[in-house]
């Protein structure tokens, strides 16, 4: 059984000030795969971009052409053909994606990008590491798909960036409430500075840690409040919550708890290596990676 231990709130924040060129991001990127449903990722990232200010730059990845049996054994001048088809299908594609990325860029009066990539680029993940912000779909379970993981995992792990994974059919625009997973290590650490210009501008932030009796290092004589009191300095309205997850799996106790707050949004570090080109993450980093029905950024 999950038990709550105990809450903390900090002293009333400061007024909030960002100053030109502070903390607020100025670009923000967006990945769109070309091959599901992108009406609810480019809504959360143009509310991003509309909100902070930023530019919002859209990378098109280019799908994967769909052969059919006859068009594999085309010969000859049925291979052009086959091409030509393809190409017009891809085009097609690109167009519907983006009409509504235009769309939601003029709904939201913001500045923007559109950049296309062919299938199978080898250039992809450069297009992160210039962002202040990157929104890519969260990838599916590993046990769903064959394969090595995909660009979505990869970025987490190696572009030294923010990514804020945002999950199949989610409904999410506005930020409003968001739940940082905080255990004071240099992950979680740095998940909260990159979230800072969102969490500054949440109407409830709840910082909860879990287990600490476990790993004490770092949390001070109150776990959580130090880092609540560094937020609220920022202007955040925040609350500590302390709880044991009883031995259970913490990965889903993040979730759990992210509804229960009702979360819009959930910040925590990320946790894993990189061996012979295969990406190890751990335990509670896997489980809301390929799990959460909430947006999460995840820093590392």
């Amino acid at each position: 059984m999950v038990n709550e231990q105990s809450t903390w709130s900090p002293p009333e924040p400061a007024p909030l000030s960002i100053a030109k060129g502070g903390t607020e991001p100025r670009e923000i990127v967006v990945f769109i795969d070309g091959r599901s449903e992108t009406t609810g990722i480019l809504e959360f990232a143009g509310v991003l971009a509309q909100q902070h200010p930023a530019s919002l730059i859209s990378v098109f990845m280019q799908p994967e052409p769909a052969a059919t049996t006859p068009e594999m054994f085309a010969r000859g001048e049925g291979i052009q053909n086959v091409i030509e088809v393809h190409q017009a299908q891809i085009e097609g594609i690109e167009a519907r994606h983006r009409a509504q990325f235009e769309d939601i860029v003029r709904r939201h009066g913001i500045r923007s990008e559109w950049r296309s990539l062919p299938y199978l680029s080898s250039e992809v993940a450069v297009h992160a590491y210039y962002a202040d912000w990157v929104v890519i779909a969260r990838p599916q379970s590993p046990g769903h798909t064959a394969g090595l993981p995909g660009l979505a995992e990869s970025l987490v792990l190696s572009s030294g960036r923010p990514i804020i994974v945002f999950p199949p059919g989610g409904k999410v625009s506005q930020v409003r409430r968001i739940l940082v997973a905080w255990n004071a290590t240099r992950e979680s650490i740095r998940a909260v500075a990159d979230a800072m210009p969102l969490l500054v501008k949440a109407e409830a932030v709840e910082v909860l840690v879990v287990d600490h009796q476990r790993h004490p290092e770092g949390h001070g004589q109150e776990p959580g409040a130090d880092i609540a009191l560094h937020l609220a300095r920022h202007g955040a309205l925040v609350e500590v919550r302390r709880l044991s997850s009883g031995g259970k799996d913490v990965g889903r106790l993040l979730l759990s708890q992210a509804a229960t707050f009702g979360a819009d949004l959930l910040v925590m570090g990320a946790y894993g290596h990189t061996q012979l080109r295969e990406w190890m993450f751990g335990g509670v980093t896997r489980t809301v990676l390929y799990e959460a029905g909430l947006p999460v950024l995840m820093s590392r």
